[in-house]
Order: structure tokens, then C-alpha cells, then sequence
């Protein structure tokens, strides 16, 4: 090492992202922000891909289910203004139901799978049935009747005693609450389609709270059958589990406020390692059910670490969709618009050594702006899947957490900003040089771009671009391999990359020198590192080296004098000095520091020709921008393609010829 560098360096990540502290005040382990990363082994990893099953009809995409018949596999079922589809396995199609129609305007569809074990006969008993079935009840908020679907056929439940319309539901001890408005109704026991029960057993006919119903759920950690009911404001129970209704005005706090805590989204509520989660006015909540004994009227908050995303986050929060999947907890908000643009990921279990590790914020996913989510066991294999509204106006199914790595095939950008780095003498001056960067995971081609910059002041600077070839596999186009070749298997590969110095790169466009401080930038009391990828890629440590700046440059006091002149800082810290607003516009828009492309892309096959345009943007470098905008354009055209070509499933005896 060279003499006087004082190095600093982080090699784990197990505490993941926090971006609710001053990064200078993060210990090791933490990281300040990520995006498209997830966190496992204390290595900071790009996230699983995205893969499209099948574009939807378009329109107002209002949400979707997948409903698992007793026999069978699981169907998803997709409401779009107003009517709904079906996609059956493998779920590269729809089809449009014909003759239901509910609300075109409601921007939420709500889904509830049941099971039904009693029919009501036409003189008014009733049979159990011998093989109790699956019904999935759909319902519009209260515009419409509800709909059931038994995997078959879709029918609308009008009539005295049937389905009442409403929004929010949920199957607790055997039967199915319905919430419209303040109210909440209860089916007769085992018959989610009948709710008659009422008219012929003492009591109201519905149950009654402060406000409007948000949602409903079931306590995840009592067998026993508890209903959770939920206004903007508050949490009530419900013993539901109590099933003769003859004794609900019988049983002690049968229906109890317990929260001053509400939840604003049906679809944010969700039940994950023995915890309830929704989210609330103020942010992602979680009760631990089985072990509270004595609730109280507090709750702690859970995102913190997101505050950075959270921040921005629009008014209405009723279309947050949340999802568990396997340790993984994602949070679908409306960041910085009214579509759902920003994903948190939780993990439970980033590091499994003795069972005790706390859960840590991984960062936050983007691509695609997720509608409604859904983790379902589907042919023996767990699989997430979830509806878009993607920014290119076409609504889509997806599947999340594939293997490569990429979406539909497409290189992911990914980064992740570091905690405030040289920092052990606070209010001690620096000089910031050079950094070390161990990348691993790398896997085809993958550009990296590393940045630095103050932690207090100043826009970050790149110190680094280079493109990545870890080619992985011995099959490719044009290679001819023989039937005595030996082929060996590949690994995925590392990188131990070291950038330019800082130092001598000089000032940039918009430094904050003169604006915020007399020194230039690379000297400050501490600095952070910004590392940008694309493709298949990990950070599993990185070095950063500073100087230690002169003792005596400032080894005397002096004479503050006022600023003369307008100083304008923009968010990233790009910074400049003008007289007037439109002077300091130009000069930010002068040093943009986006490259963004177009590619138009022809693909043939079969005698048909499909032409596709897609468009990127990358701060990574030109050719970055332009090799992802071509991969855009590839698979547009190629899915383009696939829908008119027939389908092969196999070629029979033609393939050995």
C-alpha cells in the first residue's frame, strides 16, 4: 500500500439498506440505498428477473387472482374495466367470460377463494355436499353483484339472501365476511353463497365500526378463527371463530377496537412467517400474532430503512400491493406517481448461520408497476406471479424471482450506494483518491460504472467504466460441435477492479466548490461510492483510500463574508451560482449525466417479418445504453413474432431425421 493512504472497507452487507440514518452514522454492514439488488450471504447481488407470461387486454386493469380448484391446475383470473379473463396453464393466453360485466371505473376488483360444503335448497333446508368444492367470489366494491367461478363456469349472485354486493372479504371459520361501506356481513356457516342465517337466528344482520371497511384478514397465528377488520384509522378483531352465531352476543368482546392503527389497501395485507403485515397511513406495519397476549394501542413502524423512496411516496396509498414469497417480503408503492413504481424488498433470512439474524431491506426493485401480486404453489413448483400496468400503456401478467437474472432477457441496472466511508475522525478533512471494487456472480456481458462523491456535498463522479465479458457457457451461434467433443461446464466469474484517482480527475461541471464550500470536492470529511451494473452481477466488498489533507492549511480562524450572489444545489448534488432561476435551469440541464438510446431491430422466421423499436437509458456509458435498448427491441419483435407463429410441441419421429 502505498505511504499515507488510510484505507476503509466494507465486505459484508448483512444489515442491508438504511437510508433513514445520516450515511456517515451507518456502522459496517449497512449500505445507504439500493436499487434491483437483493441481499443474501452479505453479498449485494442483482435481483431475480422478471419473465412476461402473456399481455392483457387493454385498459383499466383493476386486479387479478389465482384460484386453485380442488382438481386441477390453478387458474388466473384477470378483471379489466369492467370484464373478466381467464389464463389457464401455462398462462400464455386469455380468453374473454361473456355475459359479466361489473363497475368499468373502480380501480379495484376485489378476490376471495372459499369453500363451500352446505347448498341451500329451494324449501329452504339445506344439504351438505359430499365432496365440498372451491368457489373464487369476485366483487366490485358495491356497484355490481357478486360473481362466483368454480373453476368452470362464472355466475352473478342476485337475490334475497344471496351474495350481498360489497368490496373487501375474507374466509374465516367457515364462513365468508363481506364488507361494504362501515358494515360487515357473515354467510351461513359452510355456505359462502347464502347469507340467510341471519333472518332466522337472534340478532343484526351485519356488524358495525367507525368508518369505512379497507380491508379484512384472518389472524395467521390463532386456528381458532380471528377476523381482523380494518378502517383507514383503526384495527378491530372479530372472534370468528365462534361458530354457532346464536352465541356472538354471548362472547366478551366478540367484536373489539384493539388498534389505532388502520390499514389503507386490501391488497397490502398479508400473512408472512407468523407475522401480519399491512400498510397504513404512515407506512408497512406487522403484528406478531403469536406473541401478543396483551395488545397494545402501538405499533412500530417497519420501513424505515425505505424513508428515501418513502419520502415521495403519492397521497393515495389504496392500490399498495404487497406479497410474500419464500424469506421475502415485497411492498409494491406509488413512488413519485399514482402507479405502483417502486417495490421494497424485506428479506427474513439474508444470512442463515444461527437463526437468529434480523431481517434486513434489501432496496427497492423497478422495471415493471406492479397492480395486484400472487405466490402460489402451481404444479408442485412456488412460483410468484403479478399483473402490470407497465409505463408503455400495455397491462401484463408476470412472473417474478427467475433464475438468470434478467428480465425477458433483458440486462437489469442495478446499483448501490455505500454508507458515508473514511469516517473514523469526524470533522476531519480528507483527500479522496481511489477505490477497490471486488465484484463476483458476473455472467455474460455486464457493464459496471463505479462514483464517488462527498458524502455532504458535491454530485457523484465517475472513476470508472468498463464492460465485463464472463462468458459462461460453450454454446453459442455459428459453433459446430462435434459428437466426440469434450464439453466441460462453466462457472461464473469474479473481478477485483481498481478505478482512477479521484483526485487527479480535477473539478466537473456544477462543482460544489465556491457554492457550498471553499475546498474542492475531493477533499471532505467523508465520501461514498456509488457501483452501477447491468446484467448479472455482485458486490462482495470494496476498499475505499483517502489522504489525510494538510494539517495546517486551516490553522487559524477567519472572517465569514456574506454571498453575494444566488446558490442553487440540485438533488444529486450537481451544484452552481446565478442571479436568476433561468440561468441555473440551463445550467443543470447543460450536464445531464443520462445517455439514452433507440433501437429498431427486424427479426424473420417462418416467412414473417416483425419490426420492433425499444428505447434505454443508462448512466453507465453510450454503448450500455444502446446494448440494452437492442436486447428491448429483440424481444419486443420476438414476442411479436411467437404470437403469430404456430405453436410446435414437438416434431415427432421429424426431429431424429
Amino acid at each position: 500500500m502505498a505511504q499515507g493512504k488510510i484505507p476503509e472497507a466494507d465486505f459484508s452487507f448483512i444489515l442491508g439498506q438504511n437510508s433513514s440514518i445520516d450515511p456517515v452514522q451507518l456502522p459496517g454492514g449497512f449500505y445507504s440505498r439500493g436499487m434491483n439488488v437483493v441481499n443474501r450471504g452479505g453479498i449485494i447481488q442483482c435481483r431475480p428477473g422478471y419473465r412476461c407470461l402473456t399481455a392483457l387486454p387493454d385498459g383499466l386493469l383493476q386486479g387479478f387472482h389465482v384460484f386453485k380448484p380442488k382438481i386441477g391446475v390453478p387458474i388466473v383470473v384477470v378483471a379489466v374495466e369492467g370484464r373478466l379473463y381467464v389464463c389457464e396453464f401455462p398462462y400464455g393466453g386469455w380468453r374473454l367470460i361473456e355475459g359479466i360485466t361489473m363497475s368499468s371505473i373502480v380501480g379495484q376488483v376485489y378476490f376471495q377463494q372459499v369453500e363451500q360444503a352446505v347448498v341451500a335448497n329451494d324449501d329452504g333446508s339445506i344439504s351438505f355436499l359430499p365432496n365440498p368444492k372451491n368457489l373464487l367470489i369476485i366483487q366490485d366494491g358495491g356497484f355490481s353483484a357478486g360473481v362466483s367461478f368454480d373453476g368452470t363456469s362464472f355466475e352473478a349472485q342476485r337475490g334475497i339472501g344471496k351474495l350481498p354486493v360489497g368490496g373487501p372479504m375474507a374466509w374465516v371459520g367457515d364462513r365468508l365476511w363481506v364488507a361494504r361501506g362501515s358494515r360487515v356481513w357473515a354467510s351461513d356457516l359452510g355456505n359462502p353463497l347464502a347469507f340467510v342465517e341471519s333472518q332466522y337466528v337472534s340478532g343484526a344482520d351485519s356488524l358495525v365500526f367507525p368508518d369505512t371497511v379497507t380491508a379484512l384478514a384472518t389472524n395467521p397465528a390463532v386456528q381458532t378463527g380471528q377476523l381482523f377488520v380494518f378502517t383507514a384509522t383503526t384495527t378491530s378483531m372479530v372472534q370468528a371463530g365462534v361458530r354457532a352465531r346464536l352465541l356472538w352476543s354471548q362472547t366478551p368482546d366478540f367484536q373489539k377496537e384493539i388498534f389505532k392503527v388502520g390499514c389503507v389497501s386490501q391488497r397490502s395485507v398479508v400473512a408472512h412467517h407468523g407475522y401480519l403485515w399491512w400498510f397504513s397511513n404512515y407506512g408497512l406495519t406487522s403484528l406478531d400474532s403469536a406473541a401478543q397476549t396483551n395488545v397494545t394501542s402501538a405499533l412500530p413502524y417497519q420501513d424505515d430503512a425505505m424513508t428515501d423512496s418513502k419520502a415521495r411516496l403519492s397521497e393515495d396509498l389504496s392500490g399498495v400491493a404487497c406479497v410474500a414469497f419464500e424469506n421475502y417480503l415485497l411492498a409494491s408503492v406509488p413512488h413519485a406517481s399514482h402507479y405502483n413504481t417502486h417495490t421494497w424488498v424485506l428479506d427474513q433470512a439474508p444470512l442463515k448461520v444461527g437463526g437468529n439474524e434480523p431481517p434486513a431491506w434489501n432496496s427497492f426493485w423497478t422495471g415493471t408497476r406492479p397492480v395486484q401480486w400472487a405466490s402460489e404453489n402451481i404444479n408442485g413448483r412456488n412460483r410468484c406471479l403479478y399483473i402490470s400496468a407497465d409505463v408503455d400503456g400495455v397491462n401484463r401478467l408476470w412472473e417474478a424471482f427467475m433464475p438468470d437474472r434478467r428480465d425477458e432477457g433483458c440486462p437489469i441496472t442495478w446499483w448501490v450506494e455505500s454508507r458515508g466511508l473514511n469516517n473514523k475522525q469526524p470533522g476531519i478533512l480528507k483527500d479522496f483518491r481511489y477505490a477497490d471494487i471486488f465484484t463476483t456472480e458476473l455472467e455474460g456481458q455486464v457493464d459496471v460504472a463505479v462514483f464517488w462523491a462527498g458524502t455532504y456535498r458535491g454530485p457523484y463522479k465517475r472513476i470508472m467504466t468498463k464492460r465485463i465479458l464472463a462468458s459462461v457457457a460453450p454454446f453459442t451461434s455459428g459453433v459446430e460441435i462435434g459428437p466426440d467433443d469434450i464439453l466441460f461446464s462453466s462457472k461464473k466469474q469474479s473481478r477485483a477492479l481498481r478505478t482512477s484517482d479521484g483526485k487527479g480527475e480535477g473539478e466537473q461541471d456544477n462543482s460544489s466548490c465556491d457554492v457550498e464550500d471553499s475546498h474542492q470536492e475531493f477533499r471532505d470529511e467523508a465520501f461514498q461510492l456509488l457501483i452501477v451494473g447491468s446484467g448479472p452481477g455482485a458486490i462482495r466488498g470494496y476498499i475505499a483510500y483517502t489522504d489525510a489533507a494538510p494539517l495546517n492549511e486551516n490553522d487559524s480562524g477567519r472572517c465569514e463574508t456574506d454571498e453575494t450572489k444566488n446558490n442553487y444545489v440540485r438533488q444529486d448534488g450537481a451544484a452552481t451560482e446565478s442571479d436568476n432561476i433561468p440561468e441555473a435551469i440551463e445550467d443543470f440541464q447543460a450536464n445531464n449525466p443520462e445517455f439514452t438510446s433507440t433501437q429498431v431491430v427486424t427479426v424473420e422466421d417462418g416467412g414473417i417479418v416483425e419490426v420492433a423499436s425499444g428505447s434505454a437509458k443508462s448512466v453507465i456509458s453510450q454503448a450500455n445504453a444502446d446494448y440494452v435498448a437492442q436486447c428491448i427491441a429483440t424481444r419486443l419483435a420476438c414476442h411479436n413474432l411467437e404470437e403469430q407463429l404456430p405453436r410446435l410441441v414437438s416434431q415427432g419421429e421429424l426431429a431424429n431425421e
